[in-house]
């Protein structure tokens, strides 16, 4: 027996395939929640090392995206009208800023080169080694004293077993190192590989955009072209608020860590705080390198007690900015409330680690607007009717 066709029956059909796996995939997430994020992380690692020249370019291509356009009206506004008809790209704009970031990469490597020439190895050496012979008196003398309560039997499997610990750590850890050497290798040329694709994109971006939309409309409608062109705009203007706020909280951070450690009196300190400062881009990296790095020139110096004062002066630093500067500079520039901010970090962070922290504020601010426009339908609808 032949059964009618019937569009209808298939559209149905249909929706009732795609409502029951999008149940299930719901119910496997829930239920196998730290399952689902590893197989989550796992795909998105994959993908991102693929496709990895393709988001060095976008991501250049995005950060640079301002200061070309400024590049290119400064350049245009000294041109005659008829001057300007023949522009047809940007060009001169993105030559202009590839030499200006160029240029500060190089000045910095110069200046990373030359501290490091004119440092005083011999010094360093000297004062890392009676630093560590130091630390083996401080042990020597608190064996002597557990020997003296009758501890010492206890207390030789404790240190043999953080020895051994500690050992274990660093051996790790210079395997990482080892490991990580040709991945970085392959990251340096993925960056030359995006910075070359990303000078096209910025030059050409009328083309591009002209392009893209060309291929939207065609595969999928004038409509839903007009509202993903949309989603990505208010993306970017999300992302870019956010760098431009974490810049200002970079720079703040690299202020107040600079000219505490110049009044601690930790050697190098000025350099110390501006680099901890803008480690300070990524979460709770910042607050590590100052540690690391202040701690240690402390140690290293005349007077080791520096260290200590270092050490508290940082993690009054780090409430202060993870409580107040973040949350209204990087905040105000998402329109996200400070709470939000907290929340968002708390969330995403819990959720995805590192990576969550890296991305909470623009996830937090893109699903804001996303509740806060889906609010703004539904009540217009209620009102109409």
């Amino acid at each position: 027996m032949r059964l009618p066709w019937n569009r209808k029956y298939l559209e149905i059909g249909f929706h009732v395939i795609l409502t029951a796996g999008v149940l299930v995939l719901l119910g496997a997430v829930v239920f196998h929640l730290s399952v689902a994020k590893n197989v989550i992380l796992e795909t998105a690692r994959h993908v991102l090392a693929v496709f990895a020249p393709f988001f060095w370019s976008v991501g250049i291509a995005v950060v640079l995206e301002p200061l070309v356009a400024f590049w290119q009206r400064f350049y245009e506004k000294r041109l005659t009208a008829k001057q300007k008809v023949r522009v047809k790209n940007r060009r001169v704009g993105t030559g202009m800023t590839y030499l200006l970031v160029f240029g500060v990469i190089g000045l910095l490597i110069c200046g990373v080169v030359r501290g490091l020439g004119t440092a005083d190895l011999e010094s360093l050496a000297q004062q890392a080694g009676d630093f560590t012979r130091q630390a083996g008196d401080w042990l020597v003398l608190l064996q002597l004293k557990l020997a003296e309560y009758g501890l010492l039997q206890n207390a030789e499997g404790i240190l043999t077993t953080a020895v051994t610990e500690v050992s274990a750590a660093i051996e790790n850890g210079v395997l990482r190192i080892a490991g990580a050497l040709p991945e970085a290798g392959g990251q340096i040329l993925n960056a030359a590989i995006g910075f070359a694709a990303a000078f096209y994109f910025l030059a050409e971006k009328e083309n591009v955009q002209f392009f893209l939309g060309q291929v939207g409309n065609v595969f999928l409608g004038q409509g839903r072209t007009g509202k993903i062109a949309g989603f990505f705009t208010e993306v970017y203007e999300v992302v870019m608020g956010y760098l431009c706020g974490q810049l200002v909280d970079a720079a703040i951070m690299g202020a107040l860590f600079a000219g505490t450690f110049w009044i601690i009196g930790i050697p190098y300190g000025v350099l110390i705080g501006i680099f901890s400062g803008f480690s300070n881009l990524i979460p709770y990296f910042g607050a590590a390198v100052a540690f690391l790095l202040a701690v240690l020139s402390g140690l290293f110096s005349s007077e080791p007690m520096r260290a200590v004062y270092a050490a508290i002066a940082i993690l009054l630093l780090q409430q202060l900015d993870s409580a107040v500067i973040v949350p209204r500079v990087v905040g105000s520039r998402v329109e996200l409330h400070p709470v939000l901010v907290l929340l968002s970090l708390a969330v995403f962070g819990g959720f995805f680690g590192f990576w969550g922290l890296l991305f909470a504020v623009p996830l937090g601010a893109l699903l804001k607007n996303f509740f806060f426009r889906l609010y703004e339908q539904k009540a217009t609808k209620q009102r109409e009717n």
